[in-house]
């Protein structure tokens, strides 16, 4: 896995000044991602069998996607941005035209196949007023995770029937929430952990530590050189306990949103607050975890009274000319985008190789 990360780290860079070699190229994602709302969303085409439209306009994007076959050379335009039917904008968008193709965040729906999964989408929970959509542990490899399911807290819709609703222990219910009978499967909120998913391997279970955590980030861009900056804003309303915060950033040994047992210096950066902008110090090009420290939080998972709170790429800072520079940043911005996914992408399609593929269209 170390060495993927660097293998991808090196793409993302030699793409961005036009290097051909075989690794970049057969690594380099060929997937459509749109920005929206310091956001990306991977393009899904939808199947004729399902009947979705689009909606009201929500806003303006951006797309980012490959001009030619080995995804390595890229193009952005700016498209407007519109509502899909039921879904909240923070899960799933159209984009003008493009009237086959719905863009969705990150990990919503994982582990529901073909029919399922665009029930699955199009039919949230519905639970004290709010649309909470489903994602689940992989079946496979075994054992297959489950929840640590807490007490009762009410009844719900769920697909046409009704059903009970319980709290996740360690999680508040504005985030996440389970119900009987389901004891892999978490249902979210709509801004809730929007990149994490969940794994049977407890070092790469990301969206559980994303959910117990106090605080968790989204970045935009999702990640910068050395010197520049980011935008961090917090998916979910930052508690008394642990605004103000101290939020550094330790390298990560692996592609997974924790705090390394053996996580060595901290590198502070920022202060916790709801939306913050990070300066990128002068650290090693990789990818790193933001981590807050917060000894007065009583969730789980802490390390040290260290909390993950979301990753960041860095790269290394150009010396080529500051028009050619400023070009660079913005390529890579969108860029950063693909590598992330393809990380993820690579990691589930390792995984689906033994259990025949997901059932959900083409992508693209």
């Amino acid at each position: 896995m170390r060495a993927l990360i660097c293998l991808l780290a090196v793409c993302a860079l030699t793409a961005l000044v036009g290097c051909s070699s075989a690794a970049a190229a057969s690594s380099c994602p060929s997937e459509t991602y749109l920005s929206y709302g310091d956001l990306a969303y991977q393009a899904l085409a939808i199947p004729a069998s399902v009947q979705l439209q689009p909606g009201d306009g929500v806003g303006l994007g951006t797309i980012d996607e490959p001009t030619s076959s080995s995804g390595c050379r890229r193009s952005q335009s700016s498209v407007r941005v519109f509502a899909a039917g039921p879904v909240a904008p923070q899960i799933a968008v159209f984009v003008d035209g493009r009237p086959h193709t719905l863009f969705v965040i990150g990990h919503r729906c994982d582990g529901f196949e073909g029919a399922s999964y665009w029930s699955c989408l199009l039919r949230p929970l519905e639970f004290r007023g709010r649309p909470y959509t489903a994602t689940s542990y992989p079946a496979s490899p075994a054992p297959r995770g489950t929840l640590p399911l807490g007490r009762r807290i009410g009844r719900a819709r769920y697909q046409g029937r009704r059903v009970t609703v319980r709290r996740i222990q360690g999680v508040t219910p504005s985030l996440a929430v389970a119900v009987d009978g389901q004891p892999s499967t978490a249902f979210l909120s709509p801004r809730t952990c929007p990149y994490s998913g969940f794994s049977n391997t407890p070092e790469y279970d990301n969206l559980l530590r994303c959910l117990r955590s106090p605080v968790w980030f989204t970045f935009n861009p999702l990640g910068s050189q050395t010197g520049g900056s980011v935008v961090a804003t917090s998916d979910r309303a930052v508690p008394a306990t642990v605004a103000g915060a101290s939020i550094s950033l330790v390298e990560l040994p692996v592609v997974a949103d924790l705090v390394p047992a053996d996580h060595g210096r901290l590198v502070p950066v920022a202060r916790v607050a709801g939306r913050v902008r990070i300066r990128i110090p002068h650290v090693p090009a990789g990818i790193y975890e933001a981590v807050v420290s917060c000894p007065r939080c009583s969730q789980a998972g802490a390390v040290d009274g260290l909390y993950p709170a979301g990753s960041i790429l860095v790269t290394a800072k150009t010396k080529t000319s500051v028009g050619i520079r400023i070009v660079s940043y913005v390529l890579a911005a969108a860029f950063i985008v693909a590598v992330i996914f393809a990380v993820r992408t690579w990691r589930r399609r390792r995984g689906l190789r033994a259990s025949g593929g997901r059932g959900r269209g083409r992508r693209g």
